[in-house]
């Protein structure tokens, strides 16, 4: 049986927390959720039913990384398209992204949030392989942070 969504307006986020660390953070779900929503609502995709966010470690995404990148590293989000109505899969890792919260001095939730959006509009076919590409998609990212109540994150203070 197919899963139905609420409205046409809204996408199931199945979020797996495969790594302890992230429990720590109780407004997690909730703010990956409005991520995805924002951006597909900002882009026009209602076209999907469902996205899979799963929230583990270096280790793993390492694993992933190497597999199916052929890079040996770790990184913060790896995007996995899919088909409709299942928009894809988000991999993040925790130490990846708590580095980069203490090198670069961002806050949890608003990074996040960013990393949500950009992991979704990579599912979307949006990349930044080069600067056309890579200055389309920041200008969306930055818009709909700016809706979602958040600072650009390219400004350099």
């Amino acid at each position: 049986m197919p899963i139905m969504k609420p409205n046409k307006n809204e996408i199931l986020t199945d979020i797996i927390i495969d790594y302890d660390r992230w429990k720590k953070h109780p407004e997690l779900e909730y703010t990956i959720s409005l991520a995805i929503e924002k951006t597909l609502q900002l882009t026009n995709n209602n076209n999907f039913d469902e996205i899979s966010v799963y929230l583990t470690s270096d280790k793993t995404i390492i694993e992933l990384n190497k597999k199916y990148r052929g890079l040996n590293e770790p990184t913060n989000i790896l995007s996995f398209t899919s088909t409709e109505p299942h928009l894809g899969d988000l991999i993040l890792s925790y130490e990846y992204i708590n580095q980069e919260l203490k090198t670069y001095k961002k806050k949890f939730k608003a990074h996040i949030t960013h990393l949500a959006i950009h992991g979704v509009l990579h599912l979307l076919g949006f990349d930044h392989e080069h600067d056309l590409a890579a200055e389309e998609m920041e200008r969306l990212e930055i818009r709909i942070l700016k809706e979602l109540g958040y600072t650009n994150p390219y400004e350099t203070k």
